[in-house]
């Protein structure tokens, strides 16, 4: 946000609560009117014309109150950068589980369709770095997350799709009806003349708006050949950003094309990525299952027994329906790890579910190879964020998958296989 206004001359100020970086804070020096770390205060407010919060700002902080006290907008990054692409196709993806699969096999589909696409969002190139090339695009892929769409007040996007609701982020907005009303802003600007998309298991549930309904399972739209063979999740997925491309390619056929042409955007590291085996183990990254609902997901799509690995930073809710889950499912064995383990063992406990409680993910790993046989999968899928012990879901992926290799007798996983 500092660069966009930086490019575009615009007066600004920074208001940080915790430290920055000496990198990040040089140059803010450099270019900002002013900029405060360890804390918020009202100073900034004075000469304000608006705020624009980040989205790890959560909405009820007092300088937010303050300003909308003083009739000074509180907008977010979506809402600043729909702005200046107005004239431009937004399709918005949200939902607990399959945003980053979903948006990007709707890019990969929308490319492979002819159109000019950037796909952008919650998925890793903030939307608002695609606004200096916007003559270079014409629709706009983007993944949107509760915590942006809580500050939204202006964003409209022409397709809105909402993939599932299930607890998720409790630790951020408190109750789920908290987390469904921000989830539900995805719509709150749409007309008569836009589309929203959903799972028919949510009509009636919930309010999409004004925009026409479209139900991307019911029934199932044209999917590439040998979608059959992808999993009832990533199915979903698939059926999701083909009813997307419906909306803004007529005509839209996926059929007439191969599931293997869009194996990348299908197969999203630390997904369940199945990364090699150790002595007949399948050795599977879901470190992006950061819910509940995601590590739930996670199991139905794993074939064979499973030795699960929970932990990291807790959610604050979904962990009772994940232990009535894996009591029902009865997986090998189940490791709980770093700071939440002790809320996770306590449910486990409760239904029953034998498990193990370790500190880290490297002993963590160590227990559940121990436990496994030649068959079965080493899964790990925390529903928890990384928090804890590392800066992203990523950087707990690839210390995962440095633990695995470095494991005598592992073996990389064949491409055909992955």
């Amino acid at each position: 946000m500092a660069g966009f206004c930086e490019r575009r001359g615009v007066r600004f100020a920074v208001s940080e609560a915790s430290a920055l970086s000496e990198a990040d804070e040089a140059w803010l020096r450099d270019h900002a009117e002013k900029v405060e770390t360890g804390g918020h205060t009202l100073r900034l407010l004075d000469s304000a014309d608006a705020v624009v919060a980040s989205p790890g700002a959560p909405a009820h902080l007092p300088l937010f109150a303050a300003a909308a006290e003083r009739g000074i907008p509180v907008l977010s990054e979506l809402d600043i950068a729909g702005a200046a692409v107005v004239g431009r196709r937004l399709v918005a993806v949200t939902g607990t589980n399959g945003k980053s699969t979903t948006v990007s096999l709707t890019g990969a589909l929308l490319e492979r369709s002819g159109i000019r696409t950037t796909v952008a969002g919650n998925i890793g190139l903030p939307f608002l770095d695609t606004v200096d090339e916007a003559d270079r695009w014409d629709v706009a892929v983007l993944e949107v997350s509760s915590f942006q769409l809580e500050q939204s007040v202006l964003f409209h996007p022409q397709v809105a799709v909402l993939l599932n609701l299930a607890p998720n982020h409790l630790e951020r907005h408190g109750t789920m009806t908290a987390y469904i009303a921000a989830k539900l802003r995805l719509f709150s600007h749409q007309t008569a003349s836009d589309v929203a998309i959903l799972p028919a298991s949510l009509v009636g549930t919930v309010d999409y708006g004004l925009g026409r309904l479209v139900l991307y399972d019911q029934p199932c739209p044209p999917l590439p050949c040998g979608s059959e063979g992808i999993g009832e999740v990533r199915r979903l997925d698939l059926a999701a950003a083909a009813s997307a491309c419906r909306e803004i390619v007529p005509g839209f056929d996926a059929s007439r094309w191969s599931v293997q042409e869009f194996a990348k955007a299908l197969y999203l590291p630390f997904r369940q990525q199945l990364v090699g085996t150790i002595g007949g183990v399948r050795v599977v990254n879901d470190s992006k299952a950061t819910s509940p609902a995601a590590t739930m997901a996670a199991l139905r799509s794993t074939e064979g027994p499973v030795v699960l690995l929970l932990g990291g930073r807790s959610k604050r809710g979904g962990y009772d329906e994940l232990a009535d889950h894996l009591s029902a499912f009865s997986p090998r064995g189940v490791v709980v790890f770093g700071e939440a383990r002790q809320e996770i063992a306590e449910h486990l406990s409760r239904v029953g579910v034998e498990h193990q409680r370790v500190s880290d993910l490297e002993t963590a790993v160590a227990a559940g190879l121990a436990t496994a046989r030649p068959g079965d999968a080493l899964l790990l899928s925390p529903a928890c964020s990384s928090f804890d012990a590392f800066r992203s879901y990523e950087e707990r992926g690839e210390e995962f998958n440095r633990i695995a290799r470095r494991v005598p007798g592992f073996r990389t996983a064949d491409a055909k296989d992955t």
